[in-house]
């Protein structure tokens, strides 16, 4: 088929627009913005300021870091209920979670994590006036929270074998601790970092009845095929950790520097 002049530019014109859209949808992961995927009701790893707008947090300071230590000129923090925010990231949601990802050997298969980058542990929590709640063997006849999908659910049910009549998960790991206060629950087990925070807010309220010995560590889940990147942001976090940044970081959100026993 021949076109005439006019015609023939104009397809030419409409072909390269095409073209220039195309290319630009394919190259998310190569723009100026680090699309960071977020829990963010998880303070003070990350959570909503007050006015819900913002998302802040221990994390959401060491994802503006690494985005910046990468080139990006922005970070777009996406909020997605945990349940299905690594099913998420590999359909291209975010180019990254930096949410609280304990690292596990289901994860590390599915996804690319990088080397840890804070040290956590799981705790129970439950009210002060509570001395019946000294260790896990006490849960067993308690009344016990957790969130959904993550490692202290696996620690309630697979360790522990908690009876599903004495044990209930929540979507959003605040709830446990409502209930924790409307004495609707015994205990809560969770994660350190989040116990520490709701402690530091609630001293008169709340108190961490035991601490596991085992350290639980975390790290920045990247999509299966971006191991370069994973390796590239090793190296930035090795740097944030040999210039103190990390050490900053936690100390801002935590009071101390839980980063300190990573190597």
């Amino acid at each position: 088929m021949f076109l005439s002049g006019k015609k023939s530019l104009v397809y030419v014109v409409a072909l390269t627009l095409l073209l220039v859209f195309t290319l630009s949808a394919c190259s998310g992961a190569n723009s100026n913005v680090l699309r960071v995927g977020v829990d963010d009701s998880y303070p003070p790893m990350e959570f909503k300021d007050k006015n819900g707008k913002d998302t802040i947090g221990f994390d959401t300071d060491v994802a503006k870091e690494v985005a910046k230590r990468l080139g990006k000129k922005d970070v777009q923090f996406v909020s997605n209920d945990w349940t299905g925010i690594f099913d998420a990231l590999e359909t291209n949601k975010f180019d990254v979670i930096i949410s609280s990802v304990s690292i596990t050997e289901e994860r590390q298969q599915k996804h690319s994590l990088t080397k840890p980058y804070i040290a956590n542990k799981q705790v129970i929590v439950t009210k002060k006036a509570n001395d019946k709640i000294k260790k896990p063997e006490d849960l067993k006849t308690a009344m016990v929270g957790s969130q959904q999908g993550t490692t202290s659910e696996d620690f309630c049910k697979d360790e522990l074998k908690l009876s599903t009549d004495k044990y209930k998960t929540y979507p959003v790991v605040t709830q446990p601790f409502e209930d924790l206060a409307a004495g609707r629950l015994d205990a809560v087990v969770v994660d350190v970092v989040v116990a520490k925070y709701y402690l530091s807010n609630n001293k008169d309220t709340f108190k961490i009845a035991w601490e596991s010995d085992v350290a639980e560590p975390m790290a920045l889940c990247f999509k299966k095929k971006d191991g370069q990147l994973r390796d590239k942001v090793n190296k930035i976090l090795d740097d944030m950790q040999a210039d103190g940044t990390m050490k900053t970081i936690s100390t801002k959100w935590f009071g101390e520097d839980m980063t300190k026993n990573l190597k």
